[in-house]
């Protein structure tokens, strides 16, 4: 899965993806990689890890200050998908017991918040198309993020899509809420355009 959701190597060392939104840097060190938003540095998204999962880390708070952030309290509590997931219509289900996080305001003053339960699921593979510049039909694999659902891990107010492609990572991005039992779709980013220029990620606080 890392493969998938990051930029290969041959690409992100001086491309990144554009498109409907923020730019999109990949950087990768040995145990976290970063979604950068901004050619300064900031803001970004900064995921973990290890030969069993990639696990929901940190997202910008404050989009114009990058000594604000969101952060899972435990680090490793919002496991997204297996490192090696299984593929299938969905394929890998994790349901996750304990969202907290802590929303920093500075680096040094935070507030304790929690998500309620979450279901994390991959999907596909699917053949699709991002327009852009991106080749057509591109293999696809669709990772659900769901939460604030309740303890039976059903009627989950909020979902996230992320699109992954496996030779330039994140594709698209897609926000739902829970609308009289059926997912709105409330945002939409598409990273479709692969463009020259790198990004050094840039997180204030330690």
């Amino acid at each position: 899965m890392l493969d998938w959701m990051t930029m290969d190597s041959g690409l992100r060392g001086w491309n990144h993806l554009a498109g409907s939104a923020n730019p999109l840097y990949t950087a990768i060190s040995s145990n976290k990689f970063y979604w950068t938003k901004g050619v300064n540095g900031f803001p970004w998204d900064i995921q973990l890890y290890d030969s069993h999962y990639i696990y929901l880390w940190i997202t910008e708070f404050a989009w114009s200050d990058p000594h604000t952030y969101k952060k899972f309290s435990y680090n490793t509590n919002m496991p997204l998908a297996p490192r090696c997931a299984r593929g299938g219509y969905p394929g890998s289900t994790i349901t996750v017991p304990d969202t907290t996080y802590d929303i920093y305001t500075s680096c040094q003053h935070h507030t304790t918040h929690n998500l309620k339960k979450a279901v994390n699921q991959v999907y596909g593979p699917y053949s699709m198309s991002f327009g852009g510049n991106l080749p057509n039909n591109l293999p696809t694999l669709v990772v659900s993020y769901r939460y604030s659902c309740d303890n039976a891990y059903s009627n989950c107010s909020n979902k996230e899509e992320f699109y992954f492609t496996q030779k330039y990572g994140l594709a698209q991005w897609v926000y739902y809420v829970l609308v009289n039992g059926k997912y709105q779709q409330q945002q939409k980013s598409v990273f479709n355009t692969l463009k020259s220029g790198t990004a050094t990620p840039n997180f204030a606080c330690f």
